[in-house]
């Protein structure tokens, strides 16, 4: 449990269950199949390119009281019981509000990373600190998972570009350029009108290459994303998206802009985020894999990855509470089914290598979409 070496309760709120919140479903093969998926499982480097594994409060209506408490909880059981070797962890956000109920603030992310650090080191039998990819590699090696911290909004430097050298320092190793909104760097994915980057995005953008700060641009905007494409020196990525010709949503990337940065050598990780990711009544694991299906035949299997931006808890609750705050009501605008069925947390990661053994790819396939395109990626850019 989180932050039990302080003897003292310091969570305000009841939190959700990490496992059986609902009733979990196995995604079904034959004993061979079933054999194949979980050696592949074991074997393979799993990165999840992009999740929360904060456990949310039990009751939705508690969430500000939980977020401004400056102590948001770790997943660690159901972390063991993914398999993941590694994660991209987003840091700060909506879930950490220490000082300000607005998101983003630089504050409340240093605050966000020095706090879940501390506690993380005190779980050092899961989880060690990823830096890099020899942090990935060890873990593999240990049987423990390497979170690598990642932030979804560069908003949080402001006009400061220094800043950025700061939360390298801090163990930021990918950042995204912009959220829903516009801000100095850049237009976001729910921007009324699309400008692209900025001159102070330009200079961010050449400042990241430097640091060795993968660039995400999961929620910005399709002039901003093809301008950094262009601008960046290493390949950029999309941690956490989806293929907007298969499903029409802001979130989600054009053909044309996924072609432009596999060209450039860059990821596309598909999201499993309910009403986002499909807007059918019944969303499961496999409107995932039909995602990657269509992402592996427009730009080819090897810039294609899985990052779930999955949490423990109500998800569709969150983006209840959360839909104006963030800009979201353009991406969610109804909410058909409750949770994604298959892949509702990510201690659920298994199911995902199900999945994709029964949609019959092949081993190698199938170990580059776990993880071993973001392993490569991550090699070029952050080291």
């Amino acid at each position: 449990m989180s932050y039990e070496y302080l003897k003292e309760k310091v969570v305000p709120v009841r939190l959700a269950k990490e496992i059986g919140r609902i009733d979990e479903k196995v995604v079904q093969l034959s004993q061979k199949e079933e054999e194949r998926a979980m050696r592949l499982h074991r074997e393979a480097i799993v990165i999840d390119f992009h999740n929360h594994v904060t456990v949310l409060p039990e009751n939705m209506e508690e969430y500000d009281t939980y977020t401004r408490s400056g102590r948001p909880v770790t997943a660690y059981e159901g972390i063991k019981r993914s398999g993941m070797t590694a994660f991209l962890c987003s840091f700060g956000g909506t879930f950490g509000r220490r000082s300000s109920p607005m998101p983003w603030q630089f504050n409340d992310l240093v605050w966000d990373l020095g706090m879940r650090h501390a506690d993380m080191d005190h779980h050092s039998d899961v989880v060690i600190r990823g830096y890099s990819v020899k942090d990935i590699l060890d873990a593999k090696k240990t049987g423990r998972t390497a979170v690598i911290p990642h932030i979804e909004n560069a908003q949080v430097i402001d006009n400061d570009i220094d800043r950025l050298d700061v939360l390298y320092g801090l163990g930021v190793r990918c950042m995204g350029l912009t959220y829903n909104t516009r801000t100095a760097i850049g237009d976001g994915a729910s921007e009324r009108t699309d400008a692209g980057l900025s001159n102070f995005g330009l200079r961010v953008v050449r400042r990241m290459n430097d640091l060795k700060i993968l660039i995400d641009l999961s929620h910005s905007s399709p002039q901003t994303s093809l301008d950094a494409i262009e601008a960046s020196k290493a390949p950029c990525c999309c941690t956490h998206t989806l293929a907007r010709g298969l499903h029409d949503n802001p979130k989600g990337k054009s053909d044309d802009l996924c072609k432009g940065l596999a060209e450039r050598g860059g990821v596309i990780g598909v999201e499993a985020v309910p009403n986002i990711t499909s807007q059918k009544e019944t969303q499961t694991v496999f409107d995932v894999i039909d995602h990657v299906d269509y992402l592996g035949n427009l730009v080819g299997i090897d810039h294609v990855a899985i990052g779930t931006d999955a949490l423990f808890g109500d998800h569709v609750g969150l983006h209840k509470v959360i839909r104006g705050l963030v800009n979201l009501t353009d991406m969610v605008k109804e909410f058909p089914a409750t949770h994604f069925e298959y892949i509702e947390n990510p201690g659920q990661w298994p199911n995902i290598t199900r999945a994709l053994v029964s949609r019959g790819y092949s081993d190698d396939d199938i170990k580059s979409l776990l993880g071993g395109n973001v392993l490569r990626l991550l090699e070029q850019t952050i080291g």
